[in-house]
């Protein structure tokens, strides 16, 4: 509905709650994974991600570039973490892990935004293509074909055709989120 985060931003702006849920479930699990990486509880993650939605409420019509709100909500993100972490002194090696609170690095900030948008594409994608990609990518524990094979009910054969199907439709979902160049592929 929402395909550009300015026509989204705009929608947002004139107080369509569907455009708020959007952006919300768009970049949710960008802003909670932030927190998560650097080792907060769930609580801790949850005022973070509670702290970012708030601000971004407040601030949207302030935003100078709406083209960037991912960038946007990454620095907010930390920023929030960190004065989540040092308001009880819990997490005293966060200082260590965010040498800069005005910004992430700038390569650390797109590649966020591009784990982010593979697995917003991996999550319109869905099914049984989903879960291929993810257990063959992102499973940590790395199952082995026959495992794969034996979780999604597969002939172990299958899955590498599948998995060119599987990647050929996520490309077109990339490209229309507007997320794929042509010299990435």
């Amino acid at each position: 509905m929402y395909k550009s985060d300015p026509a989204l931003i705009q929608a947002c702006l004139k107080g369509e709650k569907a455009a708020w849920d959007t952006l919300v479930e768009r970049y949710g699990r960008l802003v909670y994974s932030i927190p998560h990486r650097y080792g907060f509880s769930a609580d801790d993650a949850d005022d973070v991600f509670q702290n970012v939605f708030l601000l971004a409420y407040r601030s949207l019509d302030k935003l100078k570039d709406q083209t960037r709100l991912s960038s946007w909500l990454i620095t907010t993100t930390h920023r929030a973490c960190w004065q989540i972490g040092k308001r009880g002194e819990k997490y005293p090696e966060l200082d260590e892990k965010i040498d800069d609170v005005a910004a992430p690095d700038e390569d650390q900030v797109e590649a966020w935004e591009r784990q982010h948008l593979v697995r917003q594409g991996l999550a319109t994608l869905g099914g049984k293509c989903e879960q291929l990609l993810n257990l063959m990518f992102l499973d940590p524990e790395k199952p082995s074909y026959e495992t794969i094979a034996e979780r999604l009910g597969m002939k172990v054969g299958s899955i590498g055709p599948t998995r060119a199907r599987c990647f050929e439709k996520l490309q077109r979902i990339l490209e229309q989120l507007g997320t794929f160049d042509e010299e990435d592929a």
